[in-house]
């Protein structure tokens, strides 16, 4: 396991805890292949599907078109809101990959 790889998947189980903090429950994608890296299901019904993007320094690399493609294709076949959670020394930000607005999580704790 490459040290990048491991800060990544930190990274990743550092947002499926914030999201289940909010509620959700999560499912934290078994590799690194999958278009996902996590799907999020709130009480309320909706569904995230989340690329997870961090970084050390204050700006996270942005996903390629190609990538987006892909996670908007998968989200919208489960009918769920395609999400990049941004991960950066300062805290979480979830972008909608639709239309680049702010997204907050249900505030519905468990």
């Amino acid at each position: 396991m490459t040290k990048n790889y491991k800060y990544g998947r930190d990274k990743e189980r550092k947002v499926a805890r914030a999201l289940r903090t909010r509620g959700a429950s999560v499912r934290v994608s078994p590799g690194s292949k999958s278009v996902t890296d996590l799907k999020a299901i709130f009480r309320s019904g909706k569904k995230w599907y989340v690329q997870v993007k961090s970084s050390r320094s204050a700006t996270p690399p942005s996903l390629t078109s190609k990538e987006l493609a892909r996670l908007k294709q998968s989200a919208t076949k489960s009918r769920a809101i395609p999400v990049v959670a941004r991960v950066t020394p300062k805290g979480i930000e979830y972008k909608s990959a639709r239309s680049g607005r702010t997204l907050r999580p249900s505030k519905t704790k468990k």
